[in-house]
């Protein structure tokens, strides 16, 4: 628990590189979390596992391309198709993501953004989860103890 304890203590006064998180369209999103799931896949591939049955292969391939040109997919030409995978791990759109918060809502002070999801843990998770991560919260030290 003492890494865990240490970790927040870090977070919390985490200073955010200036990278943006990526804005995503509903599509590109679902593409995405296709992605994510660490296989390499053709555009028709992408468009056999997509829940909009009515799109066309060109649709998709466009959908991808926007996605390559955001350096969020990587691409392998193989005959006369490319191959994709993700280039950024979901985990690190979520960072990316969570820091904008802190900066937006929060001024760049993660406090605020931290009690935000105790509270959501609260309404969302069992009681013994929400009471482990306060009590390690607690006994975080604090800036002044730096």
């Amino acid at each position: 628990m003492k890494s865990f304890t240490a970790e927040m203590g870090r977070l919390l006064r985490h200073r955010r590189d200036n990278r943006q998180a990526p804005t995503l369209g509903a599509r590109e999103l679902e593409v995405m979390k296709i992605l994510w799931r660490g296989d390499v896949l053709s555009a028709q591939d992408v468009l056999q596992a997509i829940s909009d049955s009515s799109l066309s292969l060109s649709t998709m391939q466009s959908t991808l391309e926007r996605l390559y040109r955001k350096e969020l997919v990587s691409r392998e030409k193989t005959g006369r198709y490319y191959l994709y995978r993700a280039a950024i791990s979901r985990n690190a759109v979520i960072t990316q993501l969570l820091g904008e918060i802190a900066d937006q809502v929060g001024d760049g002070d993660m406090a605020p953004m931290i009690s935000g999801f105790m509270s959501f843990i609260d309404q969302e998770t069992s009681e013994p989860l929400s009471s482990e991560m306060r009590d390690a919260i607690q006994r975080l030290p604090s800036e002044r103890d730096d």
